[in-house]
């Protein structure tokens, strides 16, 4: 089965935010990481449930890509992985109310 990437408004905003960020050091490595990122996510519509929950409590998964989470959920019913937030992984990203 197939699932389709949604992307939230947050979600959005943060691909951009980081390659923005990066691009004033550097275009290719700017366009290098938000190719792995969007190839990374794309690969979520073939195998969403590979990655772990973050806390057993709750539906939000985790990927890590490069120094970047990508947190998401999987909605079963709909055939829809919808990407939430792609935040750097230092950030506490629980704690700053991201989800």
């Amino acid at each position: 089965m197939v699932y389709k990437i949604v992307y939230k408004p947050y979600a959005e905003h943060d691909i951009w935010e980081i390659a923005a960020f990066l691009w004033e050091y550097s275009i290719s490595a700017a366009h290098s990481l938000l190719k792995k990122i969007k190839f990374n996510i794309k690969g979520l519509s073939e195998m969403p449930l590979r990655f772990p929950k973050i806390n057993p409590h709750q539906e939000y998964r985790k990927m890590m890509v490069e120094k970047y989470i990508v947190v998401y959920l999987v909605d079963e019913c709909q055939n829809q992985v919808i990407i939430i937030r792609v935040v750097h992984g230092m950030r506490n990203y629980q704690e700053q109310g991201f989800l």
